[in-house]
């Protein structure tokens, strides 16, 4: 770094701050004591910052689940907002980017931060308003799909990616012979390190964002990620006897669920397309890696705020399904880990915590204002970060396709939308298999339970 760089930068009061989003990541990382998952730079992360065991998300989908966490308003898409477009939830308030630059933050997007590009109202949220993709193609068409070495999942999946040259729903994976820059990811860790050397106004603290695709499917992934595996890995979830008989088709069938238990797959392709999570998974993660390699070289790593968060869980054969939006906890609980100047490295916090959280704790860790009229669902999380001892609602609020419901310290409680209930017992029934609504004896707390769900603020500000 030369010189006049170090002296302008040694003036900054406020911290600098890099986001980093991955899609679909649920904790199935190093980081989070998962023993298979090859996560080497999440893992390093962990033990710089604060580790969220217990972190959720208010729906778990991308669309609301991002339009929440930026404009720190939760979601049920419904009413008016059933079915709404993002760029329309995103404006439910000002979002906490616009806070930023407000205060004096040189900002910048690359990937996907937003659920796509970045919506016409944020524009003046970014110095640069960074592009999720470019091009005709995203991961797929000819140039990609020549150099595949390795392929499978559901054949109607693959034809999809095939002839679309992109498959945002396509149950498959492939292993490809090229550079981590072929792909999006690789693109978006090049971008975000340009910007961090060469592009940003060094005279201002900056707010870098950067989102990673992966492992969203389709699981394209270069080869080296997927050799890091053997052909065997990947484990398919737990189930009782007799649950693939009873599984309740009707009650998860949708446009990619229409093919009953694990959607059709048998247990070997089932295997295989874990694995393929897993590669996909690697590879976002060597992306992040070089980001935070470039924040040591150019000295700024100690006075960068990073935030590292997954927008909401996932289904891997979890209860005979793939994919998200649904109330099951698998796909409620995302990973979560902050760093900051005074957070406790290398702590696990088990308070249950949200994505609803994180704007309000940027707030505070960057001495932001934001307009008054800006009303936040969540609560600064700068206690916790600090070690400290607050007291705390231990309860979260969530959505989910024709569902709402909370989590506690030890249960999982839904009331469904055709007037029944479900309570699991997270601490005896991890898994949640045995729904204890009907028993006599949850009967008062489903009472509870369910005022408090009466009483939560959805949608609006």
């Amino acid at each position: 770094m030369q010189a006049s760089e170090t002296s302008t930068e040694s003036k900054q009061t406020q911290p600098n701050i890099l986001f980093i989003a991955f899609d679909d990541l649920r904790p199935l990382i190093g980081a989070y004591n998962e023993p298979e998952p090859i996560t080497p730079n999440l893992d390093a992360f962990a033990q710089d910052a604060v580790r969220f065991d217990r972190a959720y998300v208010n729906y778990p989908l991308c669309n609301p689940s991002r339009a929440a966490m930026l404009t720190g308003v939760r979601f049920d898409l419904q009413g008016d907002w059933k079915n709404n477009k993002h760029q329309n939830l995103i404006k439910a308030q000002t979002t906490w980017p616009r806070v930023l630059r407000d205060n004096g933050y040189w900002t910048a997007t690359r990937g996907k931060l937003y659920h796509g590009k970045v919506p016409g109202s944020e524009k003046k949220s970014w110095d640069i308003a960074g592009k999720f993709w470019q091009g005709k193609y995203k991961d797929g068409g000819p140039n990609i799909e020549s150099k595949i070495v390795d392929i499978g999942g559901r054949q109607d999946q693959i034809k999809i990616y095939k002839d679309k040259g992109a498959g945002p729903g396509s149950l498959m994976y492939a292993s490809v012979d090229g550079p981590d820059d072929l792909l999006i990811d690789g693109q978006t860790a090049s971008s975000v390190i340009d910007l961090i050397v060469n592009k940003r106004d060094k005279s201002k603290p900056f707010m870098i964002s950067a989102g990673f695709s992966r492992p969203h499917m389709p699981w394209v992934a270069p080869k080296k990620y997927f050799d890091m595996y053997p052909q065997d890995a990947g484990k398919l979830a737990p189930y009782p006897i007799g649950a693939p008989e009873a599984f309740d088709n009707a009650k998860y069938k949708s446009k990619t669920r229409d093919f009953g238990w694990n959607e059709g797959v048998d247990d070997n392709t089932a295997q295989q397309l874990i694995r393929g999570y897993m590669a996909s998974t690697s590879y976002a993660d060597a992306q992040m890696g070089k980001i935070i390699q470039t924040l040591k070289d150019e000295d700024l790593y100690d006075n960068t705020i990073i935030i590292v968060w997954g927008d909401h869980g996932y289904h891997l054969t979890d209860h005979g399904l793939w994919r998200k939006n649904t109330p099951f906890h698998i796909a409620l609980r995302s990973p979560l880990m902050i760093k900051t100047q005074n957070s406790k490295a290398g702590i696990v916090v088990d308070t249950l915590v949200q994505n609803i959280d994180l704007y309000p704790t940027i707030m505070e860790l960057t001495n932001s204002t934001p307009n008054k009229t800006i009303n936040l669902h969540g609560r600064s999380l700068v206690p916790l970060l600090q070690g400290e001892h607050v007291a705390w609602d231990n309860v979260v609020y969530t959505a989910a396709k024709g569902t709402h419901g909370l989590v506690t310290e030890k249960y999982r409680f839904t009331k469904v939308d055709s007037g029944k209930h479900e309570l699991y017992d997270l601490l005896q029934d991890p898994n949640e298999w045995h729904n204890l609504a009907g028993d006599p004896a949850h009967k008062e707390m489903i009472q509870n339970f369910l005022q408090k769900l009466s009483k939560v603020n959805w949608n609006r500000p």
